[in-house]
């Protein structure tokens, strides 16, 4: 298996739940709103999860790990809302979500 494809497909999924798939609204409502983090959450580790079935390397314990690391560092980051802050815990928010994807294709 070439890690590298699968590294960019799971990215790619990333990239497309995370921002494209998420949505203003979404964005604007999910620290309010458990049930509409939990639909975000939901469709990111739903997109990640057929990358990974695709590579035969999914496993339950995989998406829950996704889904509970998402929710927790969505959370943390959008209780931060002004800009100044926000960047910099946008980077930690990517650099936790990249170090799940490399821990769901390595484990």
């Amino acid at each position: 298996m070439d890690w590298i494809l699968v590294l960019c497909l799971l990215m790619l999924a990333h990239f497309l739940a995370d921002y494209p798939l998420q949505g203003d609204f979404l964005a604007k409502y999910k620290h309010q709103y458990p049930y509409i983090m939990f639909v975000h959450c939901f469709i990111w580790t739903g997109l990640i999860s057929i990358v990974l079935s695709y590579f035969g390397i999914f496993a339950w314990w995989k998406a829950i790990m996704l889904f509970g690391g998402h929710w927790m560092m969505d959370w943390w980051k959008s209780g931060h809302p002004t800009e100044e802050r926000y960047m910099w815990t946008f980077y930690v928010d990517q650099s936790f979500h990249f170090g799940q994807l490399l821990f769901c294709l390595f484990l």
